[in-house]
């Protein structure tokens, strides 16, 4: 994040445009079970472009009025691309095993609505009308989430009788996966949202590190993760601080991000 130098080139890869491109909306009867399908779809070595579970409260947003979802009420939004028979045949495989986890297919308006609202801001809205909004991203292994989410959206909700929490699973991989959630408190003094803001991100970084995960995974770490790097990166810290002192011996870049030592230290 800037500690040891500056990026001067990136090289791309160009990939061409896939022959097909192939979505699927599934609905399951609870997270537990659209966690437990992707785990098995990942490790089943299939490819999807796109892979985004949403839980109880996130998916209600999404999928009112749509057919499929009154007993089955988490969403599942699944995309294959490449050639067509591949495609095909990789969205037909994962149907198969979200059925044995009693995923079933639904009506398609969700993955046309993702599609054309992807790009938009979620929390504009929110903010206009005062409220204070922030996310939290973390990583864990497929044995972890269920416990983790259990954990961090009770601490979460206990802040405040008005509190939102919310949170979907949309990077995926054979080990596990990022657990993106969404805070929101109601209208309030600055100072009071701030406290209980800064309450929300250590009780649930607290419970990351206890839970065996980890506390980021594309957002980065910055100054806002800075006090859980030590306990996130262990033996490990020393070794980076020691590699940013021999690099960069006058502290000129970015001192202080990554818990490493602020300027003039």
């Amino acid at each position: 994040e800037g500690t040891l130098g500056l990026l001067t080139e990136v090289t791309l890869r160009v990939w061409r445009r896939p022959e097909l491109e192939l979505g699927r909306v599934l609905a399951f009867p609870g997270h537990e079970e659209g966690l437990q399908a992707l785990r098995e779809i990942m490790q089943a070595e299939l490819r999807p472009q796109v892979a985004r579970l949403y839980d109880e409260t996130e998916s209600r947003t999404r999928t009112g009025g749509v057919a499929g979802f009154e007993q089955r009420p988490v969403l599942c939004i699944l995309k294959f691309s490449g050639p067509a028979r591949l495609a095909r045949l990789e969205a037909e495989l994962a149907v198969e095993i979200a059925a044995r986890h009693g995923g079933q297919p639904a009506g398609e308006e969700p993955l046309r609505y993702w599609e054309q609202t992807r790009f938009q801001s979620y929390s504009t809205r929110w903010q206009t009308d005062g409220h204070h909004m922030d996310t939290i991203e973390i990583t864990a292994p497929w044995s972890r989430l269920p416990g983790l989410y259990r954990l961090m959206r009770e601490a979460v909700l206990a802040l405040h009788e008005d509190a939102h929490f919310g949170a979907h699973w949309s990077h995926v991989y054979p080990e596990g996966a990022c657990q993106y959630m969404t805070l929101r408190l109601p209208p309030m003094p600055a100072p009071r949202a701030l406290a209980l803001h800064a309450q929300a991100w250590a009780r649930v970084q607290a419970l990351c590190l206890e839970g065996g995960a980890s506390i980021a995974h594309h957002h980065g770490a910055g100054w806002f993760r800075a006090p859980w790097l030590r306990e996130e990166l262990g033996g490990g810290w020393p070794l980076v601080q020691a590699l940013k002192d021999a690099v960069d011996p006058r502290n000129v870049c970015n001192p202080g991000k990554l818990g490493l030592r602020a300027r003039g230290r």
